[in-house]
């Protein structure tokens, strides 16, 4: 299996993140020089690392204004094999 580019992972991050039907949408941003995807709604900020440990998962952390953090973790799509 080929090792998804940088912005393959960041479409399908999107994707997956906003398929609950959230509104609005969340725009992630690469962030190249930190290898993370970052997007911030309404004081939080979710953060992904590039490298994923899980292929099923997502795996971030979610920080509040207030200091506090969390890690939060959501299922995958999974992509189908040409």
């Amino acid at each position: 299996m080929a090792i998804p580019s940088s912005q393959q992972l960041l479409i399908a991050l999107s994707n997956d993140f906003n398929k609950s039907g959230s509104d609005p949408v969340i725009k992630f941003i690469d962030e190249t020089a930190r290898k993370t995807f970052t997007a911030n709604k309404e004081g939080v900020l979710f953060e992904f690392a590039h490298k994923q440990p899980d292929d099923n998962f997502w795996n971030g952390v979610k920080y509040y204004s207030s200091g506090k953090q969390s890690k939060i973790r959501f299922p995958r799509t999974q992509v189908e094999a040409a």
